[in-house]
This record gives C-alpha cells, structure tokens and sequence, in this order.
C-alpha cells in the first residue's frame, strides 16, 4: 500500500511540475452583490410575472415547431451557462430566450418498443400523434424495422405537416442536418427504416420484396405531403442527385449513415420540372448568397440544400468563412415565405448537429449548437406575434452527458471542474459511454495488479472545439439517454403544455391549437343572429352576419359577435 501511495504521489507531483499547477480553471465573476435582498426582490418579481399570467386563447394562425435534437436537460442548463460566459458574464444566471416562455411540461420520450428511443420514432410521436417503434418513420407499432413488407396504407400515420396543408396552410422543414434525416423525414415519409434516405440505402432484396419501394429523398419530391411542402431547407444534396461531386469545404458524405443515388436520378431537376408545369413561383438554392437573393414577397415553393451531406456547425461556416446561412437566417427565410399569404403555417426547425456533438462527445460543439438554435427562437419571435403563434420548444430524446464536479460560481462550462483522488483533473462535463473513453492500465509490480491512469488533459485542450469529453464506457459512438425532456410554448393555447405528457401528445395539442386535423369541435360556435337564427362560426376567427335591418356587421370576432346577441337578446 506504501508504495501505491508513493506511485500516486510522484503521479501529482509531476502534474505540478509539467502543468505549474496542479489545476488551473478559467472563471467568469458575476456582474452584481447577491445578498438577501437581490435574492427576495428576484422571487418577488417572478411571482408578480407568475401571477399576472394569462392564458392566450385564441386560434393559432401558425405553429412554429424548434425541435433541439438530443437537447437534454442538462444541455439546456451548460448551454444556458454557455451562453453568459460568451458574453463574459458567469452564465448560471441568465436564461436562453425560449426559458422565459409562460409555459412548459416535459415529454415522456420512449418508443413502443425501446426504453431509450431514436430519433424516428420519437419525430413520429410529435409530429403525428402516434408513437411506434424504433427507426421507423410514419407508420404505426405494427410496423416492423427494416421489414418492407409490414408497410400498408392502413397503418401509416400522417404529420401535422399534413393537417396544415389539408387546412389550406403553408408548411415548411428547416434543418441543420440532411433533410431526409429522421427529424425532418417524419414530417413527410414512411418507411420501415430510416436508414433508407436514398436508393443506395436500400438493399437488392428488399426492392426485390417490395418493388414499389420508395426512399426517403423520391418520397419528398414526388409523393404528398413532401411535395407540397413551402419550404424545404438543410443539407443532403447527395441523396437527390447521383451525379453530385466533392465541393470546397463540402466533400461527399462518407459516415453518419451517408448515401449515394444509384439509380441516375437528379431529383432537384424533378422538383424543379414538378413546379414549373404546376406554374407556381419557386426556386432552388445551394449557398447563403443565394439565398439571401431570394424575393420572399415573390415566391411560394423554395428548395435549398447547402450542403452534400449534414450542415457544418455553427462555429465552422464562421470560423472557415463558408457560404453557408446560420439556422437563425434560414428560419427568417422560412417565416418570410410561409407568413406571405393569409391562412397560416406550419414550420418545422430542427438543431440537429446538437446530437451529432452529443454522439462523438463533442460537449462544446453540441452547447453552440443549442445556442445557435435559441437564436433562431428569438428571430421567430421577433418576426411573429404570440397573439396569433404558438412556438413550441423541445427534444426528441436526451444523451448521457452530465454535469458534476463541484466547479466553482462562474467557472467555464467547457473546461475543467477539479481533479480527481488519482491527482489528474477531469472536465464538468462529461458522458456515460462514447468515444472519449481514454484510459491507460498500467502493471504495479510492487502490489501484483493494476493501476489505471487518465489522460492528464489541460484546461487548453478541454475548451477546445475538437475535444471529447471522457466516457466511463467505451463506444464508438454515444448513445442517447432515456430521460425525460422539457417542453416550452407560449402563444395561443401554450398552457396547454403544463405537465408531464406522453411525447405524441404535443402533434394533438399543436393542431388542437391552431384549429386543424381531426379534434375541431372546440373551433365551431353557434351564435344567434338579431333576425333569430342560428349561425355557425369558427372561433377566433372573422364571420360575417345579416341583422335584422339588413345591414351587415362585418370582420368581428366570432366571441364578440355571441356577445352582441346575448346583449340584444336581453332586451
């Protein structure tokens, strides 16, 4: 034991002697005293917000869906914490913009069959309604993965996506990662395996099963309701176009279940012929130049894939200079286009390289990512109004990252926490299984076992973009958590979100909101007219109606409407 302890002790001793000190941690001072008085006038102003809130009523004219892929609750805190320290402030304190909405509820996330869900199933749980099983894609838990021959038209399931344009709606898809990912396809698609983004994907003997076989690229361009869709934005040019090649900084996708097109077929150049002879105004887009070209007062369909695979992260088109739009410019591009005729929308934004980060433990890169997506939820709200738009904010599932330690106040999310009992530091944040796995085993001769020795990381390396956070187990890639979620909305019916709800409950909510799919008996009153008969009128919206005298009281709300009645009735 003796010598164990010595072996431990010229272990941090060297520490000091390579490092200087045995820890060093970058800090961020807060901004203000925290005394009893900052503490009870804090509580005291959110109880007054809290008790000064009203619930919003009215019909959603648009619904606006941010989904962070695998923004678990701990990733919403480091972000939030993230956030402030960007702005050399500690961070704890502050809030990312969609935290102060009213309203929020978390979301049971596991699929039928799996405790610890994918992202497929779980994008058909709240977007259609109905939850199913894992790596599948619209269709329900009769369906079998990666079984051609279990998909019928009696089992399908269809989006919100859908109930919008049935509603005579705009809808649109926006997504940092390929647009025929899981995400963005269970909007759209039906498949037993969502693996199946293009052709190449699919194997001989499933086309063979089952020759009317679509993947999931044909399935947006040519079948409803992808085809139908306002606005389709990300990247996954690959998967549309067998003849796509290497581009600067955009080489084709070889790894994150990457395709490629076997069949000939361009199907931009579908797309495209599709909306010419339809003879409606469209355009098709690949870099942030042109699209900041784009009229969105004069267009109604815009297709744009920026790159051949997923998006780069936020931090690389800034860092690299690349001619490629943030998540916050193609979500304003969207509410341009989609918000350019009367009936409403349905749009879709997806933080998708969240997860990615996640999956190679790649802390830093999936707290930017979170943070790039919030500021695409302020730009939302700064062009839309809660008077007549429900935003909803949340994940699909969670990941294994966690954040201990004891760090101090202030002290930088992505870097150091302390030093464990081996005397070699460890980062706040970390994950239970991944790539980061990096341990040495080392024979004590003395003692006839084993020590086990980390890497002695310095707090440079640990805030670095390309850094991966320890694991406890090794994998190759990290897998997903199976936790609960958080849920935020504000707008028309957002305490609708208020407790702990079953993760296909939000598509029922949404479309109960904004009036459309099949639950619409709430958006029907009967009034009386002065003239004795009864109308039908849709809540919330303008009706028009013949009194008596055969004039004409127009572009009233169907409440007020039943209110002038009741008046008249009464005398």
């Amino acid at each position: 034991m003796k010598s164990l302890a010595l072996t431990k002790a010229l272990l941090l001793l060297h520490i000091v002697l390579v490092s200087g000190a045995p820890f060093i941690a970058k800090r961020y001072r807060k901004t203000q005293m925290e005394d009893q008085n900052y503490w009870n006038n804090l509580a005291q102003n959110e109880l007054k917000r809290a008790l000064g809130v009203e619930k919003n009523t009215n019909v959603a004219k648009n619904v606006i869906l941010f989904l962070g892929d695998g923004m678990s609750i701990p990733t919403l805190t480091a972000a939030r914490i993230y956030k402030g320290q960007q702005k050399n402030r500690g961070g704890e304190e502050g809030h990312l913009t969609f935290e102060a909405f009213h309203h929020m509820g978390l979301s049971k996330t596991y699929n039928v069959d799996k405790q610890v869900p994918d992202s497929a199933g779980t994008g058909t749980a709240y977007l259609t309604g109905v939850k199913t099983n894992y790596k599948t894609i619209g269709f329900d838990a009769s369906i079998k993965y990666d079984d051609c021959q279990t998909m019928y038209e009696n089992n399908k399931v269809y989006s919100i996506a859908k109930w919008a344009q049935d509603a005579g709606k705009r809808s649109g898809v926006v997504t940092s990662t390929r647009v025929t990912h899981a995400t963005p396809a269970s909007t759209y698609a039906h498949v037993a395996n969502r693996d199946w983004e293009c052709d190449g994907a699919i194997k001989a003997e499933d086309m063979q099963k089952c020759p009317e076989l679509k993947d999931i690229a044909r399935q947006l361009i040519e079948d409803e309701p992808g085809s139908s869709l306002n606005v389709i934005m990300g990247g996954g040019y690959q998967n549309f176009d067998a003849n796509a090649v290497d581009r600067p900084n955009d080489p084709l996708d070889n790894q994150w279940a990457s395709c490629k097109r076997k069949d000939g077929r361009d199907l931009v150049k579908s797309w495209l012929q599709k909306k010419h002879e339809s003879g409606v105004k469209h355009q098709f887009v690949r870099t942030r130049t042109e699209l900041n070209d784009v009229d969105t007062s004069d267009i109604e369909y815009l297709f744009a894939l920026f790159s051949n695979g997923h998006m780069p992260y936020e931090h690389e088109k800034k860092s690299l200079g690349l001619d490629v739009p943030t998540l916050a410019e193609m979500t304003e591009k969207a509410i341009e286009i989609l918000s350019s005729q009367d009936n409403g929308f349905f749009l879709l934004v997806e933080g998708g390289r969240i997860d990615h980060a996640h999956h190679d433990t790649l802390a830093h890169r999936a707290l930017d990512e979170a943070v790039a997506m919030d500021e695409a939820i302020e730009k939302a709200l700064n062009l839309t109004s809660e008077e007549d738009t429900l935003i909803v904010v949340t994940a699909d599932h969670a990941h294994t990252m966690s954040i201990s330690g004891y760090p101090s106040r202030g002290q930088e999310i992505i870097g150091l926490a302390a030093l464990g009992d081996d005397g070699l530091p460890y980062t706040t944040l970390m994950y239970a299984n991944g790539p980061g796995y990096n341990y040495t085993t080392i024979k004590d001769e003395s003692e006839g076992g084993y020590l086990v020795s980390r890497w002695n990381i310095s707090q440079e390396v640990a805030t670095g973009w390309d850094y991966t956070q320890l694991a406890a187990v090794p994998r190759n890639s990290e897998t997903h958590g199976g936790d609960d979620v958080a849920i935020y909305a504000n707008g028309p019916m957002a305490h609708l979100f208020h407790t702990l709800h079953e993760q296909n409950y939000i598509a029922h909510a949404m479309a109960y909101a904004a009036c459309i799919g099949a639950n619409q008996d709430h958006c029907k009153s009967t009034t009386k007219t002065t003239a004795g008969q009864y109308t039908e009128t849709t809540a919330g919206l303008y009706t028009e109606t013949t009194t008596a005298g055969g004039s004409t009281t127009a572009a009233l709300p169907g409440v007020v409407l039943a209110l002038l009645s009741a008046l008249w009735l009464r005398h």
